[in-house]
């Protein structure tokens, strides 16, 4: 990208500007919607979102103003903790002079931290408990809740692992909806902040899902939870992830 020139930019609206975070077992990522129609920008003008906090920035190229083209996946895990998290959209010239900045939109505030200030409880809450000789256990006491073994390895560095995305993330998916469908026998989400109708949707929420069958049977059922099982994976990109971890892991050590 070349260095960007401030002269006479313009500022972005944040009605315009919409970011939405989605967050499970602490791996959250973002999307944006972009309304720019209006500000007359040249279609090859390229977009640019930026996630920051303090001196902590990653950024994300959105494609042209013509073709906005987020990335497949808009991983946040950089951060750590989304707290104080914020967003900044740029419309950066690609014409003669190339770099100049047409437009900003700053400070932009995600749409889950407005409606819950950033202090929402996790969609699968972590704790650390003793479990004796097992790493991990998936306890349904009062809702979903990940208990991992301190004494075997740290939460938050299990929960991180590739492995865990990859490997355990979406069999604990399965399993929540499996207790939703076939024990608890909840087929519609409300509007409660039960942890039912949050998991509910969440799953409805994935690419070519849909609605949970209408009437109640275990095939179906089944396969409506095999369908947001694999829409999960292709969206968080779990089998590149993994196999970029077991070739970098079956790589032979280098020896002086």
């Amino acid at each position: 990208m070349p260095r960007l020139n401030f002269t006479g930019r313009r500022r972005i609206s944040r009605n315009h500007v919409t970011i939405s975070v989605t967050g499970i077992g602490g791996i959250e990522t973002f999307s944006g919607e972009l309304e720019l129609g209006s500000y007359g920008f040249p279609d090859s003008a390229a977009v640019i979102i930026e996630a920051f906090r303090q001196l902590e920035l990653v950024r994300f190229d959105f494609g042209t103003v013509g073709n906005v083209a987020p990335p497949a996946i808009c991983r946040l895990s950089e951060f750590g903790t989304l707290a104080g998290l914020r967003f900044r959209i740029k419309v950066v010239s690609t014409e003669e002079p190339r770099g100049r900045l047409l437009a900003v939109g700053d400070r932009i505030t995600p749409r889950h931290a407005e409606q819950q200030l950033l202090s929402r409880v996790p969609l699968l809450a972590v704790r650390a408990q003793d479990l004796g000789r097992e790493v991990w256990r998936l306890d349904f006491s009062i809702e979903p809740l990940l208990l991992v073994n301190p004494r075997v390895v740290p939460k938050k560095q299990l929960v991180q692992s590739v492995e865990f995305q990859s490997l355990i993330l979406p069999e604990i998916l399965r399993s929540i909806l499996n207790r939703i469908l076939l024990v608890e026998r909840i087929r519609v989400p409300d509007d409660s902040d039960d942890w039912t109708s949050r998991w509910l949707k969440f799953a409805e929420s994935m690419p070519g899902v849909g609605s949970v069958p209408d009437v109640a049977d275990p095939e179906s059922d089944l396969d409506w939870i095999d369908a947001a099982i694999s829409s999960f994976c292709r969206w968080r990109g779990v089998d590149k992830q993994f196999s970029g971890f077991w070739i970098a892991k079956s790589l032979p050590e280098e020896r002086i």
